[in-house]
């Protein structure tokens, strides 16, 4: 039996109820983990604390902190999932317990922030709780007792300021950037440049001692160059901590102390109890792709675009205008499984008018193996006039293609050659070109997604869509321009399309 287990024991036959506190008290002091939990009616008097994993991950990096084994952090994750109260609230008191001559500066975008945020450290402080379980360890000074600033009798320190705010002769052991950048400012150049001038040229001289004294810096990603995107550039040597609301890819995430593992699997939320997919799906649509990538996701993207750029994706056509195709094709990107893990699966219509593209229809979802098959059937009968269904020879393509080659003419094998980037590159010339036009979003409103989706390509979480897209714009442009009198398939897509709005 190990010590505390017979402490543990040995104080139940005294008095279960100190033995009880004792055991609390322990926890608390050990784990960071714990002594949120139990701070928690102090700082959310009225709501439920629900416990996560990525708590406790956290807590480990902050012990791994105070244990000299990291002295540059980064944080990022979503908003709203205990970040401020997890570092920037309970950690500096939980350290007070065994190091309480700490000094601890704490700075966010706003003061107001800054100032809430340390005031809720010295209610846990002077809370009963707080005072009855560690109140022998220190006091605080009278004399220095306000809401942006306290001190203990041990010379630990408690300071908040903002972004540019006066930090005149004040030095930490540790420096907390909670949320350095307003979400509202995150496109403003000054601002962002601002944040990270203040952050070179003024808090990188405020560590006590630059050798042992530590950097936390938690935020939501607002844009590329933010304060988390100019440290990674410049590889200044921090430890990165990244957990996305859903996570992009199979992930092991492994624990700073103990090595234990966690596995994400593609598409794993990372709080579902607080988010699942619903509330998740529902924030990305009022928020936008574009931002939820960023704010959640933590992969921010310039709102220009990163390979297609914006101003490129305003070829709008009406479907009572479309010319002649020369050639109407599918293109279809099909997955192995429906699962919730798994990619999607993507057709389109398209077609080929001299040296311009139009995309007609999409179908994006994930689908069954069955569901796929169904869904070449469909959009065949949908657009007779497609004759090539160009399937991306991966995943399930192959065997759907050897199973209808028999039943729907046209079936086509395509192989990709190099990488989804590569091959997204090779088509922006015709993008930039103005040879890609889209149907007028009122009329589809898919369009939307999709052109969300090849802005953030390829740092989005689906890219199935824009696999597909390339793969029909490469097959059509490797295909001689035909000349000749007009079918009737410019009058087939408007037919489809007006059918399809009734």
């Amino acid at each position: 039996m190990s010590a505390y287990l017979k402490k543990s024991a040995a104080l139940r036959e005294v008095d279960p109820a100190h033995a009880l506190a004792e055991i609390r008290r322990e926890k608390a002091e050990r784990n960071l983990s714990d002594f949120i939990r139990q701070a928690w009616p102090i700082i959310e008097p009225g709501t439920e604390y629900v416990h996560n994993w990525h708590i406790d991950l956290i807590s480990e990096y902050m012990e791994a902190v105070n244990l000299g084994q990291i002295n540059r952090l980064v944080i990022n994750m979503p908003p709203r999932h205990m970040k401020s109260i997890h570092v920037t609230v309970c950690y500096p008191v939980w350290t007070w317990i065994k190091h309480p001559e700490k000094r601890f500066i704490k700075v966010s975008y706003s003061d107001n922030l800054s100032r809430k945020h340390n005031v809720l450290s010295r209610d846990i402080v002077l809370s009963p709780w707080y005072q009855r379980t560690w109140g022998d360890c220190f006091a605080l000074k009278d004399d220095v007792n306000r809401q942006n600033e306290f001190k203990n009798n041990r010379q630990g320190m408690m300071f908040s300021t903002s972004i540019g705010g006066a930090l005149t002769g004040e030095g930490g052991d540790v420096i907390i950037l909670d949320d350095p950048q307003n979400p509202l400012q995150a496109n403003s150049e000054t601002e962002r440049e601002g944040t990270i001038s203040f952050f070179k040229n003024t808090l990188q001289s405020r560590l006590n001692n630059p050798k042992t004294g530590a950097f936390i810096i938690v935020m939501q990603r607002l844009h590329e160059k933010d304060l988390t995107g100019h440290i990674m550039a410049e590889d200044l040597g921090y430890t990165h901590l990244c957990l996305p609301a859903e996570a992009p890819e199979r992930t092991v995430v492994t624990f700073p102390i103990s090595g234990r593992e966690i596995i994400r699997e593609e598409g794993d939320v990372l709080n579902p109890q607080r988010f699942d997919r619903e509330v998740l799906a529902g924030l990305k649509k009022s928020m936008g792709s574009l931002q939820y990538a960023g704010q959640y996701q933590q992969v921010p993207a310039p709102a220009e675009g990163v390979i297609f750029k914006r101003e490129w994706l305003q070829n709008f056509y009406r479907p009572e205008a479309a010319p002649h195709q020369n050639m109407l094709i599918q293109s279809w990107d099909m997955a192995f499984t429906k699962s919730e893990g798994s990619a999607k699966v993507a057709g389109f219509v398209m077609g080929r008018s001299g040296t311009d593209i139009y995309v007609f229809d999409l179908v994006n979802e994930k689908m069954t193996f069955t569901e796929s098959v169904a869904a070449v059937r469909t959009l065949s009968g949908k657009w007779p006039k497609a004759r090539a269904k160009v399937v991306e020879n991966k995943a399930n393509g192959p065997a759907i293609v050897d199973l209808l080659k028999k039943k729907i003419a046209g079936m086509v094998e395509f192989n990709p050659k190099g990488s989804k980037e590569e091959r997204a590159l090779s088509t922006t010339p015709y993008f930039e070109a103005g040879n890609i036009f889209l149907p007028d979003p009122s009329t589809a409103p898919w369009v939307h997604d999709l052109i969300q989706d090849l802005l953030m390509f390829p740092k989005g979480v689906y890219k199935d869509d824009i696999d597909a897209l390339v793969q029909g714009i490469l097959y059509l442009m490797d295909k001689p321009s035909m000349t000749g009198p007009p079918s009737d398939d410019s009058a087939l897509i408007k037919e489809s399309y007006w059918t399809r709005r009734r």
